[in-house]
């Protein structure tokens, strides 16, 4: 009764697909994010349920195999994308979340914002959409470029300015792309109120 319970809390407004039920597209993509979430950055919190069906942006993007295809391939290249330390990447995307109120986005990069480095309160004021105290200047450059991002107009010259001299190109064009992958990832999450997932399931 009490696990039904939990997954009818965790219900999102699309069916989640267990492997039997998929069509031939569905089981590639199926096949490739059973690939992509055996790396470490997957550990720590839930990608699929008990029966196989993966949760998350992976259960939403599984409707739609040929976009799902393509936005994997986008997201693969942004998160290889060089010059953004781990714990200032993580901070964009809590930036964002925290932004959008995005619960599953909020719910894993909590988790592994910690793993990065992250104190608690930083995590915890960063989820609220605060600035927490302590931020580096590389992470507190990374907050303001995205929450500029997320804003209206361009991003003001004197922050551009700063950011490339102070962090290099190559962080700002980090920060500019992760920032468009955890848009997209809200959107889609927030589009089918994907739920924060349950207790991570020991490997």
């Amino acid at each position: 009764m009490e696990e039904s319970r939990r997954r009818e809390e965790m219900a999102m407004r699309l069916p989640l697909l267990h492997p039997e039920e998929l069509t031939p597209a569905q089981r590639d993509l199926y096949d490739a994010f059973d690939t992509m979430v055996k790396a470490d950055e997957y550990a720590g919190f839930e990608v699929r349920d008990a029966d196989g069906a993966f949760v998350g942006p992976w259960g939403v993007m599984l409707h739609f195999p040929e976009l799902g295809q393509a936005l994997a391939r986008f997201i693969d290249l942004a998160q290889r994308l060089p010059g953004l330390s781990e714990r200032a990447r993580q901070v964009v995307i809590l930036t964002i979340g925290a932004r959008f109120d995005v619960a599953y986005e909020l719910y894993a990069h909590a988790r592994l914002g910690a793993r990065a480095g992250l104190r608690p309160d930083q995590v915890a004021t960063l989820c609220a959409g605060g600035r927490p105290s302590g931020l580096t200047e590389e992470e507190a450059l990374a907050a303001d470029v995205a929450t500029a991002l997320t804003g209206k107009g361009p991003v003001p010259g004197p922050l551009y300015d700063t950011a490339v001299r102070t962090l290099g190109r190559e962080a700002l064009d980090a920060i500019v792309f992760v920032t468009v992958h955890y848009l997209a990832l809200g959107v889609v999450l927030n589009a089918y109120d994907v739920p924060a997932g349950g207790p991570a399931p020991r490997k």
